[in-house]
């Protein structure tokens, strides 16, 4: 018995490798003789010859043998393994350069979702045209407007394009034309409105996403000509697929001849017909375009009784309109209501949340605050405690690590004073409007990653009859929103970065140190990186005649001597100026002159250690008409302060005793040469000698200021010189920068201590003794 277990079980385990064993020899015999006449091009090409390969002891052979007569006295000949051989096959030609998409969705055929075409006429292009732009583009993926003749003045941030074509029943025609040109595979689906059709844009972005692409749509509120054929009303608002848009394309000619003489619609839907032989219909899958035709319409008159019509409740589209005025108007009704909908809905989420915790771990205990909202975070150590800060309504404490209080002020006052007010609204709601004042106790904040803003705050009330005074607390998060990915231009790492870097006479020390890390940085390692050192002459340093940057000159020559390639790779210029203090645009007007409009300039200083993932991420984090870069570097602090004994590290060692990010340091940038001269022109004479370069950026509301800490950006200790007639907020920052940048408050507060101590023991040396 137990041999007859023992071999039932041997047999139960090699069972699956014996059927895997028999179907792959089965799937080998089927599959081979396909294989064989694939790869079998000497019939297909030329059935006298058959080349075998054979490598035997890295030697390779081949051996030539003719099909009909082979010759068996031709020897076999050897080919040299170091030599890199070619085989031409007869009837076969070099194969293609296969070029790569520079995106995922252009090589996967992903298309955008949804283009809307708007018919609309000169006359009215300026009121219902700018009422659809403004109720409708920000929904959809591109909307462009259509009109049957040149347009003169048209409002700006509109695409418009004009045909010269008279007769308006040939317009969607031409619309066609003018997809098949520029936007034939661009999209899922494109819809046809006029300007007198209001659309609930977000509702039709979803309905066209819940509609499956295989499918032919023809799509709209559905109108008979004089054939009995269902045409779908353009004025009304009609959806085509792209399967359906690439069949028109290829009759356009016949369509264009075919025209309706007084209906739009009708040509087109004729169109459509001819080439796919669709009629309209309502329903796409399992979705229903749901559409409302009103008559004499008057929203004040009509809405009280339309408020009640679940028909236009649910409608995508309300045509025709009779003026824009009444298209804002029926645009803010379906706002509200939606508005309305999402608070029920919102509601019945939270009820349903509270049912069903009933039936998990914890029961109700289990549920977060607020209802939906990640629970706080629970620190796992002393160092992931997040800190909570204390606020009145005046100040603020402990807002940073280098702050002990600061007046509230700009945006944390607005914050503030919303957060309170809200508190009382909430209380005085919830205790039947009780309360006639408050006044602000204590407050609380802190930011915590995954919920936002939380907030505790004790308020003082007043009550309205007895006037009796109450404290209450008030727990309140500011949630952050739905991350959203915002689209960017694409980069790449190849750019060429222009490093400029302006020397000044009290530079000089350090300008052998920045050469150095250069050199390890970008010429050791061939890095697409040009430094362009600009040797800035003042007045007040020229002495005697002589060059006071002769070292820095011959510090230069020998840099640019070692380099191996023959590409330049450092350059050096001069200027002059009769100035102590040199502002940002002086030095880089200077710069610009001797670069192209296209090339990226990053700005630094000498004081700088220069790595290379600092550079990437400059070509990275600047783009072309789009974003420039201000990295918060880190800065050394001083060293006699920030070590105990010497000697002192020749590097920037990283470390929170050692240095610290400057957040008001704006010294290092990146930006493109044409991105600086137009935010140039907005500057008036005063701003250009009193700004500073980032709020140029920030006053161009077409460049966005990308901000991040960066390790690999390390600057050693400098002395700052904050000169008094610097503005009031700059100046301001100048000596918070320069108190900041000495030591940690620690290190201080211990340099303090020490000092008081000696002073003491000197004072009781000097007294004199009982």
């Amino acid at each position: 018995m137990t041999t007859s277990i023992f071999k039932l079980s041997a047999l139960r385990s090699f069972l699956p490798v014996l059927v895997g064993m028999c179907m792959g020899i089965a799937l080998n015999m089927m599959v081979a003789p396909f294989f064989d006449e694939m790869c079998d091009t000497s019939k297909a090409t030329n059935p006298q010859n058959v080349f075998e390969l054979h490598q035997r002891n890295n030697n390779v052979r081949i051996k030539k043998e003719t099909i009909d007569s082979p010759k068996k006295s031709e020897a076999p000949f050897k080919l040299d393994p170091t030599v890199q051989q070619t085989l031409n096959m007869p009837g076969i030609g070099n194969p293609k350069k296969f070029f790569r998409p520079r995106f995922a969705s252009t090589e996967l055929g992903i298309k955008e979702k949804l283009f809307v075409a708007v018919l609309t006429s000169p006359n009215t292009i300026n009121s219902f045209g700018l009422a659809v732009n403004k109720t409708l583009s920000h929904y959809v993926t591109k909307t462009i407007f259509f009109t049957a003749a040149k347009t003169g003045n048209s409002p700006p941030g509109m695409p418009v394009v004009g045909f010269m074509q008279q007769h308006g029943t040939f317009l969607p025609i031409h619309v066609l034309k003018y997809i098949r040109d520029h936007y034939a595979t661009s999209f899922d689906y494109y819809m046809f409105i006029t300007d007198r059709t209001y659309v609930r844009a977000e509702k039709i972005f979803e309905l066209v996403s819940h509609i499956s692409i295989s499918q032919d749509i023809y799509l709209g509120p559905a109108e008979v000509d004089d054939n009995g054929q269902k045409h779908c009303s353009i004025e009304g608002g009609l959806i085509i697929s792209q399967s359906v848009i690439e069949k028109v394309f290829t009759q356009l000619d016949w369509c264009m001849m075919n025209n309706h003489v007084s209906s739009a619609s009708i040509t087109l839907g004729r169109c459509i017909h001819h080439t796919t032989a669709l009629q309209c219909t309502d329903h796409g899958g399992d979705k229903l375009y749901k559409y409302y035709r009103v008559v004499d319409f008057d929203f004040d008159d009509d809405i009280p009784i339309l408020r009640s019509d679940a028909r236009f409740n649910t409608s995508l589209s309300v045509y025709p309109m009779p003026d824009d005025i009444s298209h804002y108007k029926i645009h803010r009704y379906f706002c509200q209501l939606e508005l309305n909908l999402t608070k029920q809905e919102i509601i019945k989420a939270k009820e349903s949340m509270v049912y069903l915790s009933e039936f998990g771990p914890g029961g109700r205990d289990s549920l977060t605050w607020p209802l939906g909202i990640a629970e706080a975070i629970q620190p796992k150590s002393r160092f992931d405690i997040l800190r909570w800060s204390y606020f009145t309504d005046k100040e603020i404490y402990f807002d940073d690590d280098f702050t002990n209080v600061k007046k509230l002020i700009g945006a944390d006052k607005e914050d503030v004073t919303e957060i309170i007010q809200t508190a009382f609204a909430k209380l005085n709601k919830d205790n039947g409007h009780k309360y006639r004042s408050f006044q602000l106790v204590n407050g609380y904040r802190r930011f915590e990653p995954a919920r936002g803003l939380e907030y505790t705050v004790d308020l003082e009330v007043q009550t309205n009859n007895r006037r009796e005074k109450e404290i209450k607390r008030v727990h309140l998060l500011r949630p952050l929103n739905k991350v959203e990915l915002v689209p960017m231009p694409y980069v790449t790492e190849n750019t060429k970065v222009n490093l400029i870097v302006p020397v000044f006479l009290e530079d000089q020390n350090d300008f052998a140190v920045f050469m150095d890390s250069f050199s390890k940085a970008v010429l050791d390692n061939n890095d697409n990186t040009l430094l362009y050192i600009l040797l800035v002459y003042r007045s007040v340093d020229v002495k005697n005649g002589h060059d006071i940057f002769a070292v820095a000159k011959t510090t230069i020559n020998y840099y640019v001597k070692k380099q191996s390639d023959q590409e330049v790779r450092i350059r050096w210029s001069a200027m002059n100026s009769n100035s102590t203090f040199i502002s940002d645009f002086e030095i880089i007007d200077r710069v610009v002159r001797d670069f192209p409009s296209t090339a990226l300039l990053a700005i630094g200083g000498v004081g700088m250690e220069l790595e290379q993932d600092y550079l990437n991420r400059v070509r990275m984090n600047t783009i072309h008409g789009w974003q420039v870069f201000f990295p918060i570097s880190y800065w050394q602090y001083k060293q006699n302060l920030a070590y105990e004994q010497e000697p002192y590290p020749n590097t920037v060692e990283f470390g929170q005793k050692y240095g610290h990010f400057d957040v008001n340091s704006y010294e290092h940038s990146s930006f493109y040469v044409s991105d600086y001269l137009a935010g140039r022109k907005l500057l008036s004479p005063i701003e250009i000698k009193q700004g500073q370069l980032l709020d140029m950026f920030l006053k161009n509301p077409r460049i966005h200021v990308f901000r991040a800490t960066d390790p690999a950006l390390r600057n050693r200790w400098k002395g700052i010189n904050c000169p008094s007639h610097l503005n009031g907020n700059r100046y301001f920052k100048c000596l918070q920068r320069k108190s900041e940048g000495l030591a940690s408050r620690a290190q201080l507060a211990k340099l303090i201590f020490e000092q008081q101590e000696k002073e003491a023991d000197v004072t009781g040396a000097l007294l004199p003794k009982n």
